[in-house]
C-alpha cells in the first residue's frame, strides 16, 4: 500500500457490502496498525494488531464483519476501546460509544 503513517487521532474506515470474516495484512506498510472489526450495528466483535511489513493475515474470529476501523498500533487499548463497544457516524465523524 505504501501508505503514510496515521496521526494519533486519525483512523481509516473500511465498509463492505456483506458480512464476512475479512482478513488484512500489512505488506508494504512501514508502520504497525491496530484493527477493530465491527458488525452491521458497528459493534466491535474483535480486535487485532499487525506489525509493519507483515505478510501474516489478521482475521476476526467472527464472520459477521461489515466494517473495519484501522488505527495506529495500540490506539484502541490506549483509549479504553474494547470488544462490545460501538461506533457511530455523526456529522461525518466516527464516534465511539463505550459499553
Amino acid at each position: 500500500m505504501f501508505a503514510d503513517p496515521l496521526d494519533d487521532t486519525e483512523v481509516v474506515l473500511f465498509v463492505f457490502d456483506s458480512p464476512d470474516g475479512y482478513s488484512f495484512w500489512n505488506k508494504n506498510v512501514d508502520f504497525p496498525l491496530s484493527l477493530a472489526f465491527l458488525d452491521k450495528n458497528m459493534e466491535i466483535v474483535d480486535l487485532g494488531d499487525m506489525q509493519k511489513q507483515s505478510t501474516k493475515s489478521l482475521s476476526p474470529k467472527s464472520n459477521s464483519v461489515v466494517y473495519v476501523v484501522e488505527a495506529k498500533l495500540n490506539f484502541f487499548e490506549n483509549n479504553g476501546i474494547k470488544k462490545g463497544d460501538q461506533f457511530e457516524i455523526k456529522n461525518k465523524k466516527l464516534i465511539v460509544k463505550k459499553q
